[in-house]
């Protein structure tokens, strides 16, 4: 009985577990969720009887309950803590079988409160290991016999066989999954609870700013996954993996003191939506996927000469300030896009400007603010003209100056910020910073030679992922560039100061298994949270495809029997199910089959003393012979164990027999 009590509270630990995984709920709410269980447990190994404590105990939840909803509105947060304080109730006092099966009904409570936001990997090993825990407390309450027909010490239940049970309910469950209809979409438009507060930080600046003070942090969140085309040789991903050093997010055009901000009229990169007049099968180039994570302002970084991106259901992009495509609105799963890029191996950034009459590109207001320093900048001139003091044309001037920049040190301590001129200070003292201090500086030194230039923030390519077939990009990818003007080749070109820091995934086993961890719930965001109607027919079809390769190979074709054959097998086959589920009534009614056949017997010699009735158990049957027969009244008992032992627990017949036997003879 010990291990059966203990038994009640492995699921409720486990709900909890969930619940604090999911990133809802503060700190405080978890360390409040879990005193009632600890009190519990403390309860269980001191066996305290809290029973004359219960109605101040249920008065101070109502107290809690009242205060809670006075101190944090909410009805969401305030409902589950609710829960766990009253399981933790139900735990600390004395339970039979009823309150113990009310335990297990809150815990299932409290996982539907979180399971309408969570689709995660991780989410769905707690909701399995909920469900074994569940099975064992309920095979224990199922097991255990009342106490007015247990004698001795009951039998331990087949623990062995939860397991299998719960294996073959997981194996049903995604049986359903693979053959129901698609419902989802995949579009939600409203936020969940289920989005970590984390995930709010994440996503792609849309302003430089010099002049922010600290350290730059190192940041892990998963911005998107880039999975390239299946097949690919070695030496054309490599390929491929250059064509992709840079995914652009926001161009930064309007520069004022020590921050870059987007321009209203930079104009978008032209590029074709799903939906329009020529679709993606009429696009050549490589064909790429990317997984986009949730971002709180939704931009969405895509390679160089991207010619065609295909979305979800109504999920459409939306042009955006600073030449950006965006979401039209937040969204707090994984997106996947078809990118399809036209050059993939020398990506040139086209945006076009409309000349007016004969006057060439660029020109007018938006030439003005590609050329413009303010007198605080004017560093940059000085150390343009000392790096590189002859003229030169727009390429050789930007790979003379990026040469120049790369000597100096990246670091993410950002030494610069607390300067004056932050710039200034970079240019000429501390020669380190990161990222954005080496773009700003090479776009104000292009200008200041008279060379149209801009910011652009994007991410680097991340590193490979072998476990699970593609690129990995993080926060930590996040990188700031140059895009200049070249007036002869009328065309944008882009120039990267920044020192090259090498990305890759990483060696030992901790690097390992954080990519193997990463691919598993990549895999279970693809074909598990986003399985569509697509996917449903295309799998359907890989299955029939293979099942017709394998009849060729077997030389085999399917013929239609002939009626009489189809009725000969219907008929043996009704013939085998009414034999193998025929009624039995040899005892006039015992409740059951295989008991009735092993007990016969024992029931010969009853049978006009007291036959059992119609709906009686073996179990109910037995313990009325004992009645009748006090002598045999300990022999009886243990021949009810026996006969649940045999047909609810290991399911042999073999131990119960010589029982049967023994107490028919000693029937008088």
């Amino acid at each position: 009985m010990k291990v059966a009590r203990w038994l009640d509270h492995l699921p409720l630990w486990i709900v909890f577990g969930a619940v604090a995984r999911t990133g809802i709920f503060e700190p405080w709410e978890w360390i409040f969720m879990a005193v009632p269980l600890l009190f519990a447990a403390v309860v269980e190994i001191l066996r305290r009887d809290l029973t004359r404590w219960r109605l101040p105990l249920e008065l101070l939840i109502l107290a809690w309950l009242a205060f809670d909803f006075l101190t944090h509105p909410g009805f969401f947060g305030a409902l589950v803590r609710l829960l766990f304080l009253l399981s933790g109730l139900r735990l600390a006092l004395p339970r039979q079988v009823t309150q113990r099966r009310q335990l297990l009904l809150m815990g299932f409570l409290l996982f539907l409160t979180t399971a309408i936001s969570n689709a995660n990997l991780e989410f769905f090993l707690w909701a399995l290991a909920w469900m074994i825990a569940a099975t064992l407390a309920l095979l224990q309450l199922a097991w255990e016999p009342p106490a007015s027909l247990r004698p001795g010490p009951a039998a331990r239940p087949p623990y062995r066989l939860v397991f299998g049970w719960a294996g073959s309910g997981l194996l049903l469950a995604a049986a359903f999954f693979l053959l129901l209809p698609r419902i989802n979409s995949g579009w939600r438009p409203f936020p969940s609870f289920g989005t970590a507060l984390g995930r709010l930080q994440a996503g792609l600046s849309d302003q430089v700013d010099l002049s922010q003070s600290g350290p730059i942090s190192a940041n892990h969140t998963v911005v998107m996954r880039v999975v390239p085309p299946p097949g690919l040789s070695e030496t054309a991903q490599e390929s491929l993996g250059q064509s992709l050093a840079y995914f652009k997010g926001i161009t930064l055009e309007q520069v004022q003191g020590q921050k870059w901000e987007p321009y209203d009229l930079t104009p978008v990169p032209s590029l074709q939506l799903e939906g329009q007049q020529n679709t993606g099968a009429d696009v050549s180039g490589t064909h790429l996927e990317l997984f986009l994570e949730p971002s709180p302002r939704g931009l969405v970084p895509l390679p160089y000469d991207t010619a065609f991106v295909s979305t979800p259901f109504i999920q459409r992009l939306r042009r955006g300030e600073g030449g950006s495509w965006h979401l039209p609105f937040p969204v707090t799963r994984g997106i996947p896009l078809q990118v399809v890029q036209a050059e993939p191996t020398n990506p040139t950034p086209q945006d076009p400007w409309q000349p007016e009459g004969d006057e060439p590109p660029p020109f007018g207001k938006r030439l003005a603010l590609l050329l413009e320093v303010q007198p605080q900048q004017d560093v940059a001139r000085r150390t343009s003209l000392a790096w590189v003091p002859e003229a030169r044309s727009a390429p050789a001037l930007a790979t003379r100056l990026s040469a120049h920049l790369r000597t100096f040190r990246y670091t993410l301590d950002n030494p610069c910020a607390t300067a004056a001129n932050p710039l200034e200070d970079f240019l000429e003292h501390t020669q380190a910073g990161h990222c954005e201090y080496f773009a700003s500086a090479l776009a104000l030194m292009l200008r200041t030679r008279g060379v149209p230039a801009r910011v652009i923030n994007g991410y680097r390519l991340g590193a490979w992922v072998p476990e699970g077939g593609y690129w990995l990009v993080t926060q930590d990818e996040a990188h700031s560039w140059v895009e200049y003007w070249d007036g002869e080749a009328r065309k944008w070109r882009m120039a990267d100061g920044t020192p090259s820091i090498a990305v890759n995934a990483g060696q030992g086993l901790w690097n390992t298994w954080t990519r193997l961890a990463d691919a598993l719930a990549f895999r279970w965001d693809r074909y598990v949270v986003r399985f569509s109607g697509e996917d449903q027919s295309t799998g359907f079809s890989s299955v029939q495809g293979w099942a017709q390769n394998l009849a060729k190979e077997w030389h085999w074709s399917w013929k239609r029997p002939s009626p009489w054959a189809s009725i000969s097998i219907g008929l043996i086959l009704l013939l085998w199910i009414g034999l193998r589920f025929r009624p039995s009534r040899p005892t006039g009614g015992l409740a059951e089959p295989k008991g009735s056949r092993v007990l016969a017997p024992l029931l010969r010699k009853t049978r006009r003393m007291a036959p059992p009735t119609s709906g009686e158990t073996a179990q109910a049957w037995l313990g009325r012979l004992a009645k009748l027969r006090p002598d045999r009244k300990e022999a009886l008992a243990n021949l009810s164990l026996a006969v649940d032992q045999a047909f609810y627990g290991s399911g042999s017949e073999a131990p119960l027999k010589p029982l049967v036997k023994r107490e028919a003879k000693a029937w008088k």
